[in-house]
């Protein structure tokens, strides 16, 4: 008995609302219409809480804190987080423009301005940066879940680690990574419509994580730490600071072009700007300010090692005090924070925007959904943590992005 293709074809197509008055074809399915009036669900507060949840997350943290590991002072690297994040409202503002408006992804926007077929490139262009920004925002998911793990059972955080020194990933990271995946892939079936809410938990439990860092390194320093007085150790300040806000402007990048796959649900044309303007900024500058003091006063406290990276530093504490129950509670909780903003940030600017534009690439077999579940294939293939072993070539890889993003915004 031969197997009838057609009817196989079409049980793989995307599934389409049951009034639908649209057909999945070579250019159309559901998440590529103009948003109906019945699913704008964002008024000026959701944007607000997608900001926060946008700007307030370790990848903010770890890159102003990064720039001091760079050579910046801290005044220079606070300046450049500031700058930083106001020329990121300004790009949102522009490029939400069209979705604010006419209620149009940035995978369609870009068919008027790059023809229907040369749209591809630049939809490519962003599959490709949003896959390995998910790989990068997944292992520090994966390395959050892992200090979660060894608050609660502390031989964890020594486990032998079974892979070799070049893979630059231990066993214990492998193993937060899978946990952290099987909690994330349920997540990729929240609509986003309905995400406001989630919005909100991971915002309050990674502001929590923030400030409770925050109290504890200040308190132990007796303030901002000795970094503060030391002057840059750059060669060149200039280039430094440029290469800096590159790196802010590329790690925010794919979420800025692609700011029309979230304003398209607005209830208002003007709902998504105050949010654009304030909350981007304010968020991405206090996050980074936050974890430039950190990194500073922790410094002293530690032993003089300058630690960038807030799971790191987690880590760090619950080995400075020797496991004791109330720091393995402190640190379990602050990595729980850490945790909930991968989940949220991963969502937020990987997996809708991701999935949208993997839509548009074969629409009537590809929906959100099934592109982020593909981007989660990829993000894991390029093994992001070859990436991150050095705060130099964090940057880099930031500034990477910004390279291809930049002409195309």
């Amino acid at each position: 008995m031969g197997v009838d293709w057609p009817q196989v074809k079409r049980k793989l197509e995307c599934p389409k609302d049951e009034d639908a008055k649209y057909d999945n074809t070579a250019w159309c399915n559901r998440d590529l219409i103009p948003i109906p009036p019945d699913r704008r669900t964002y008024g000026i507060w959701s944007y607000v809480g997608y900001w926060t949840v946008s700007g307030s997350n370790i990848s903010a943290w770890s890159t102003g804190s990064t720039l001091l590991a760079f050579g910046l002072s801290p005044q220079q690297a606070i300046g450049v987080v500031i700058l930083g994040g106001v020329l990121t409202g300004c790009l949102a503002v522009a490029c939400g423009w069209m979705g604010a408006n006419h209620h149009i992804g940035f995978t369609v926007s870009s068919r008027f301005s790059w023809g229907m077929r040369g749209s591809y490139f630049p939809v490519l262009l962003r599959v490709f940066v949003a896959c390995m920004w998910f790989g990068i925002q997944a292992f520090w998911g994966g390395q959050a879940t892992r200090v979660c793990i060894g608050a609660i059972i502390p031989g964890f955080a020594h486990m032998k680690n079974y892979f070799s020194a070049s893979s630059h990933l231990e066993t214990k990271d492998f193993i937060g990574l899978l946990i952290w995946m099987a909690a994330f892939i349920p997540g990729i079936l929240i609509r986003p419509e309905k995400l406001q809410i989630p919005f909100v938990v991971c915002f309050f439990l990674f502001c929590g994580c923030c400030l409770g860092l925050l109290i504890w390194s200040v308190s132990q320093a007796g303030g901002a730490g000795s970094l503060f007085q030391m002057p840059s150790t750059t060669p060149n300040v200039g280039w430094a600071f440029m290469f800096g806000i590159t790196s802010i402007l590329g790690a925010w990048g794919a979420g800025t072009l692609g700011q029309s796959d979230w304003t398209r649900y607005a209830k208002t044309r003007h709902a998504p700007t105050p949010s654009q303007l304030l909350a981007s900024p304010l968020t991405i500058a206090i996050t980074a300010i936050i974890g430039i003091i950190v990194t500073s006063a922790s410094r002293d406290i530690l032993g003089g090692e300058v630690i960038w990276n807030p799971i790191f530093l987690l880590a760090a504490i619950q080995e400075y005090y020797q496991s004791s129950s109330g720091v393995r509670a402190g640190v379990f909780f602050a990595a729980l924070g850490l945790v909930a903003s991968q989940f949220s940030i991963s969502v937020v600017l990987n997996s809708v925007s991701c999935g949208m534009d993997m839509a548009g690439l074969w629409p009537r077999y590809i929906n959100i959904r099934r592109g982020a579940y593909i981007m989660a294939i990829i993000g894991i293939a390029i093994q992001p943590w070859q990436l991150l072993t050095t705060a130099a070539k964090f940057l880099a890889v930031l500034s990477g992005f910004g390279v291809f993003l930049a002409p195309a915004t």
